[in-house]
């Protein structure tokens, strides 16, 4: 929680007698009723969401409100009065009995205002505004989806976008799911469209509307669309070169240009890579490079004669490597515990027993890595045929007992055939002209796009939901991606005012640690405590105004913001 609420009135003691304190908090919603401002975000609202009839607060101050909640402490909408209550109502746009108005059933109600087809200009509007007002570069747009996970069963969710299962991105198949796409541009990662769909929509299916999308939104058909594998299928290649729009993607594994090189590679085929690209490796600290190298010894181009970009990534062997080594490692242990078992109940034949070794090979994916052999050893025992004390000469059958045991080995001649395709990939585009170290750094963006994920999850915490009515929790979805435009263009506009001022970093980190990639979060929390204090005592008022530090004027002079937002 970013804001602490430590606002209202209470009893305080002083030296001249007991007196009133009261707390009005500010907190950073100027901050972020600074940036809706400059979104033009109430005309908008109001002009899509119209109200059925007069109530204060009408949809777009709720929506306001809410959005400031997702940015400063996501609360349950039952707690949403109780998150405003010690806040100012000028810091949040209302009048006294406007606050006093907002609880969950307005937002309720203004959730289901964003469902509506109204809603569909309010986004699209957003989306021009944010373009224009901050000059956002949409030459290149980046796509990119993730899974909502829900709790319950949600039977009634019947109508599009439905709540069910699907592949879960969470890692939770027992539970249901919507399926979120947003598209962010290159000119730092800010969203500007984006879809929610059922859950057991697939990828690939969602891209041809997707793109005509943003060809109305953008007016344009020459962007870049950037998206994974699930992009490169014939439908939708051939949908963006139809209009003459432009792609880069990455080549699936299961195509047959993939299979064709790395079995070529296998097999000891002598390709030259050559280093083209070095780029610092953030997750190993300074000094390590990630080095990528390319070939022209592959498939140069794709069956429907799109352009093929061969790489290798150092690092990207290295963790092929660590992950293959892993799963070595875990089906080695499995087998070794399988072979404790065997001869006893379902374990004594030889076909049980193989059955259960190709099963472990599988999961693991270390079928053609690891040799199993099944061994077998016969003991004989004799048996005494007579009762009673053993005497010499007694008659004895002799009992052969077959035991199965288990011959692991790991395939060295596989292994380092394996070793020579690992951390290569190829990239698909249709964009001729482009360099390939443009091509690939124009897909390394990519990741951004899952911090954007990352943000709705965490800091908005949007997921799991426990709505109960499946289309609020659609129209929550939609509020969350208000809230990360607006996260967005805050944290865009920061970095970009460090740059032109010359600034590395700012201490803005807990204990003060300066940072040179400044988060929106980290940001609105250096605001979190800012207050104006109204003492009464014996029917006399004593206002105490508040103060910004020097660190906080710095920021909102680096947001275009003037301490008189906070007068």
């Amino acid at each position: 929680m970013y804001t602490r609420q430590l606002g209202g009135r209470r009893a305080v003691k002083t030296r001249a007698g007991s007196a009133s304190l009261a707390v009005h908090l500010v907190g950073a919603h100027p901050i972020i009723r600074h940036f809706l401002s400059r979104l033009n975000f109430w005309e908008i609202t109001s002009g899509c969401l119209a109200a059925v009839r007069a109530i204060a607060p009408d949809h777009a101050q709720t929506l306001s409100a809410l959005v400031q909640n997702l940015l400063l402490s996501p609360a349950p909408l039952y707690r949403i009065a109780e998150w405003a209550q010690p806040v100012s109502p000028d810091a949040l746009g209302f009048s006294l009995d406007e606050k006093r108005s907002l609880n969950d059933d307005r937002v309720a109600r203004t959730l289901d205002a964003l469902v509506s087809p109204g809603a569909r200009s309010l986004f699209f509007r957003l989306a021009l505004r944010a373009i224009k007002e901050f000059e956002l570069d949409t030459a290149r747009v980046h796509q990119d989806t993730t899974t909502v996970t829900f709790h319950g069963e949600y039977r009634t969710s019947h109508q599009a976008p439905r709540i069910t299962h699907g592949h879960n991105k969470d890692h939770r198949p027992d539970l249901k799911q919507l399926v979120f796409g947003v598209s962010v541009t290159a000119d730092g990662a800010v969203p500007i469209a984006h879809e929610v769909y059922s859950g057991n929509r697939t990828d690939d299916t969602i891209h041809r509307s997707h793109v005509d999308h943003l060809r109305t939104l953008l007016a344009r058909d020459d962007f870049i669309y950037v998206a994974d594998s699930k992009l490169c299928t014939e439908k939708n290649l051939k949908h963006i070169v139809d209009y003459g729009g432009r792609f880069v993607t990455v080549l699936p594994r299961t195509r047959a240009e993939d299979k064709r090189f790395r079995e070529a590679l296998r097999g000891g085929d002598p390709a030259r890579w050559r280093t083209f690209l070095e780029l610092p490796n953030q997750r190993r600290g300074a000094g390590f490079l990630d080095r990528y190298a390319t070939t022209t010894r592959g498939p140069q181009q794709t069956k429907e004669g799109y352009r093929l970009v061969w790489c290798r990534s150092a690092q990207k062997a290295t963790l092929d490597a660590q992950v293959r080594n892993a799963a070595l490692q875990k089906a080695e242990t499995e087998l070794v515990d399988l072979n404790a078992r065997l001869n006893q109940r379902q374990l004594r034949s030889r076909q049980s027993i193989a059955n259960r070794v190709k099963d472990v090979l599988r999961r693991h994916g270390c079928g053609l890595f690891l040799d199993v052999s099944i061994r077998s050893r016969t003991s004989v025992e004799l048996r005494r045929l007579r009762r009673g004390r053993p005497k010499k000469g007694d008659p004895v059958r002799q009992l052969r007992k077959q035991t199965f045991y288990l011959d692991v080995q790991r395939n060295k001649d596989a292994l380092r055939a394996e070793a020579r395709v690992d951390g290569v990939f190829a990239l698909v585009t249709n964009v001729k002209e482009m360099p390939k170290k443009e091509v690939l750094l124009t897909y390394k963006y990519q990741p951004y796009v899952e911090k954007r994920h990352a943000l709705l999850k965490s800091e908005l915490e949007v997921a799991p939901v426990y709505i109960k009515k499946p289309h609020r929790a659609a129209g929550l979805i939609h509020a969350a991606f208000i809230a990360m435009m607006v996260d967005a263009l805050i944290e865009r506009t920061l970095r970009e005012a460090m740059v032109e001022h010359g600034i590395e970093s700012l201490p803005i980190l807990p204990e003060g640690r300066a940072t040179k990639t400044p988060t929106t979060a980290r940001l609105l929390e250096q605001f979190s405590d800012v207050a104006w204090y109204e003492v009464n005592h014996a029917g006399e008022n004593v206002v105490f105004p508040l103060e910004l530090t020097p660190l906080q004027r710095k920021l909102l002079r680096l947001l275009g913001m003037t301490p008189a937002a906070y007068a």
